[in-house]
């Protein structure tokens, strides 16, 4: 089996259309723009996967030191109408942060869509009509879906709550090191977990977690997830995560879930064995093997990604 590295989305369905691939694994080599043709494809395969998409608040800043700020922002927005009108895969709205189909767990609820209440808590805070509330920056890396994101967001906290989001588009390896300095206000930022187990999200808002990235520390979530993971009885395990969970997308909101990624790929699956979709996404190669009797087709490589994209419209 041969590897095409690849980074771009219509270069790989260029790839795939014109047989120089036969399988693309990766959600990101899929390109949004064409997703409601290829999800009507019987070679389309989209399921559960094992990754979150969220907004991050820098805590130690205010405004966002003061939880009914951070609550307020994240009842303002409308999960539903970013995965419909700007993902378009299939997300989840992220009503809660560890994904579903987890082993032996199920997530609380977090906070909903209530813009009533989120001008409430503004109000509360000192800011009614989002009058005195600072302009703040939302802080993403170079990519068109998450500058689509970002717009959204801006435009939502600033019809439902008056405040002023500013944009800043950085380069990835930049905006790591800003995200670990906390040189940011509110930032977008996702999470795959390692394995299949709700401790790979939730461990990493514990207060000494390298990955905590948002200044946010509790001495009760702390000791919430010591007693989890001390604890060998799976019932008694779910419900000390859970009451984790809801500290963090409930009562202090250190972030906003926003949605839980689906997997995507393509591959003729009348052609091919051995793969089969999970929430990790995981393919062993040794396991994929050409269906018996299904010859090798030959490579045919000078479509134009212009012609691709004709074709896959008709």
């Amino acid at each position: 089996m041969d590897m095409i590295p690849c980074t771009v989305a219509m270069t790989a369905l260029n790839l795939y259309e014109t047989g120089a691939g036969d399988i693309v694994w990766d959600k990101e080599l899929v390109p949004v723009e064409l997703l409601d043709v290829l999800r009507n494809r019987v070679d389309f395969h989209s399921f559960n996967y094992l990754g979150t998409y969220f907004v991050r608040f820098n805590v130690t800043r205010k405004p966002f030191d003061d939880v009914r700020v951070r609550k307020a922002l994240a009842l303002a927005i409308d999960k539903k109408r970013i995965v419909e009108k700007i993902t378009k895969a299939g997300e989840q709205p992220g009503d809660h942060y560890v994904p579903p189909g987890v082993a032996n767990y199920t997530s609380p609820k977090g906070l909903g869509h209530d813009p009533a209440e989120a001008r409430r808590l503004l109000a509360e805070a000192g800011y009614p009509d989002g009058k005195g509330f600072p302009r703040f920056h939302y802080m993403f890396n170079t990519i068109k879906t998450h500058e689509k994101i970002a717009v959204e967001l801006q435009e939502m906290w600033q019809r439902e709550l008056g405040v002023t989001e500013e944009l800043r588009n950085l380069e990835w390896k930049t905006y790591l090191r800003a995200q670990g300095d906390l040189d940011y206000d509110t930032c977008r930022s996702s999470w795959i977990g390692d394995y299949n187990d709700a401790n790979t999200f939730l461990d990493m808002f514990m207060s000494n977690n390298g990955n905590n990235r948002c200044g946010w520390k509790s001495r009760r979530y702390d000791q919430v997830m010591r007693e989890a993971n001390a604890t060998m009885e799976i019932k008694a395990r779910e419900k000390l995560l859970q009451q984790a969970e809801s500290i963090l997308i409930r009562d202090e909101v250190p972030f906003i879930p926003l949605f839980i990624y689906v997997g995507l790929e393509y591959y003729d699956s009348t052609k091919w064995e051995g793969i089969y979709p999970n929430i990790r996404a995981e393919h062993p190669v040794r396991a994929i093997r050409r269906t018996k009797g299904v010859p090798i087709a030959a490579h045919q490589s000078n479509q134009t990604e212009k012609r691709v994209v004709e074709e896959l419209k008709r």
